[in-house]
């Protein structure tokens, strides 16, 4: 298992390209077409990739979101967390706005961030996400509503992200979602949005059996056997199941993507 593991030394590993051989170790030959992404501090190999791959460095990402964040002073100040998986091979890196919230209902926060995904394992994309996120735990975070999404293999200049005027519509956007979200928990779920939320999901038997039994526990059924809960507490527990039961970075980003998907689909009017 490499998740959970940060990178030693430094904060970003060092990388670099490396070019790769082939053939009988005595005669190797140069693989002109392919380069390797190496960990030069631990020779740490990630990824093995074309000559088309343009090495898109963690802090250089970072880098080039906080200046788009510099030009876009409404954002106001921001707080900042990092997450290193396989040895700094993939980085999770989250931009929170605690001036741009809102709250929807008792304890529950929703706030303007900015999501980065990169990696050397070539395990994801280069991934930006601005949207209306609520925090649930320490253990994780899901996404209620995207404004912007940028996600393209590692062939393009950052230049090619346009990310700035996004960021300013972005406030306005996150404004008008929040009372969609307050409506949410006015409305009851029903059966009908249920089957299609938990279609849209594709859990398990055992992830459904344990996500019924929370509702049941928290909220009970109506005698036709319909659970008593709003659009909003139902979309709380599908984020507890998330953020608490699925060990999975990868796996919390996809069910997030198709939580994000499903629930954003619905109509309160």
């Amino acid at each position: 298992m490499q998740d959970n593991i940060a990178p030693k030394g430094s904060v970003f590993p060092l990388v670099a390209e490396q070019p790769v051989f082939c053939g009988p170790k005595d005669k190797p030959w140069p693989a002109g077409k392919h380069k390797a992404i190496v960990d030069l501090a631990t020779g740490k190999v990630f990824s093995i990739v074309s000559r088309d791959y343009r090495l898109i460095r963690h802090e250089d990402a970072i880098g080039f979101l906080e200046k788009a964040i510099r030009k876009n002073p409404d954002l106001g100040a921001y707080v900042t967390t990092t997450s290193f998986y396989n040895d700094g091979g993939r980085m999770f890196h989250v931009f929170r706005f605690p001036g741009i919230s809102v709250r929807i209902d008792r304890g529950d926060v929703v706030n303007l961030e900015l999501h980065l995904f990169n990696s050397y394992d070539l395990t994801w994309p280069f991934i930006v996400l601005v949207g209306g996120f609520r925090l649930v735990c320490s253990n994780g975070l899901v996404v209620g509503k995207k404004f912007y999404q940028f996600r393209r293999r590692h062939v393009f200049s950052l230049e090619d992200v346009g990310l700035e005027a996004d960021l300013g519509r972005s406030i306005d956007q996150f404004t008008l979602q929040a009372g969609e979200w307050r409506e949410w928990t006015e409305v009851p779920m029903t059966m009908t949005v249920y089957d299609r939320v938990m279609g849209a999901m594709q859990l398990g038997a055992r992830a459904t059996e344990e996500i019924e039994e929370r509702i049941w526990n928290e909220n009970g059924y109506s005698q036709g056997n319909v659970p008593l809960v709003s659009l909003w507490a139902f979309f709380n527990v599908l984020t507890w199941y998330i953020t608490h039961r699925v060990a999975s970075l990868n796996r919390r980003v996809e069910l997030g993507n198709r939580l994000r998907a499903a629930m954003g689909h619905l109509h309160t009017k």
